[in-house]
């Protein structure tokens, strides 16, 4: 079975992959999308937008990430900007700092609006650039085998990477995409 870790360092020196970030309205399974980003290999920016959810983004939510009610009010939904993030994904990998998470608000912010998508078939393969960081650090977890995760800003400063932006989409997809090569030696 190939790990996270590996898959970081078969397909980083490719070059062809998509590194994606959501901020979103909190961690529950009704929260939704309030920001998307997507960056390429190279670091440029594919897509950077506000999300319009069909929630209020709690001020706890605001308090992480800075993005309020007002900054989203005339944002496009998630159904607007679903074909052009489908395009985006279609037959590359993409890369995400906790990728279950992520693909996770892809599904209940669509779910919320009514949209069927399946996000998981949308991108060639989703590789979680948290678990191969966790595996490349290699502090025990708390159960036999498993690598204790590290939060994204934290990963970036522990390998000397430049720590901008945090918390929003296009800076955290930045960061990650830092963190990925490092991990491939590229």
């Amino acid at each position: 079975m190939s790990t996270a870790l590996a898959r970081i360092k078969e397909i980083v020196p490719q070059g062809d992959f998509v590194i994606l970030d959501t901020e979103t309205t909190g961690i529950d399974y009704r929260a939704e999308i309030v920001q998307i980003g997507m960056v390429d290999a190279n670091g440029t920016v594919l897509l950077d937008s506000f999300v319009r959810p069909t929630i209020a983004i709690p001020p706890d939510a605001t308090a992480i990430h800075g993005i309020t009610d007002s900054m989203v009010a005339d944002a496009p939904r998630l159904s607007d900007l679903a074909d052009t993030i489908r395009g985006l994904l279609k037959g590359r990998p993409a890369i995400v700092y906790n990728a279950e998470y992520d693909m996770r608000l892809l599904s209940q912010s669509s779910r919320a609006l009514g949209l069927a998508v399946d996000w998981q078939a949308a991108a060639s393969r989703w590789i979680c650039a948290m678990l191969a960081y966790a595996e490349h650090r290699g502090v025990p977890g708390r159960r036999y085998g498993e690598f204790r995760w590290h939060r994204l800003g934290d990963a970036a400063r522990f390998e000397g990477i430049q720590v901008a932006n945090a918390h929003a989409a296009v800076g955290d997809c930045l960061m990650t995409l830092a963190l990925v090569r490092k991990m491939a030696g590229v």
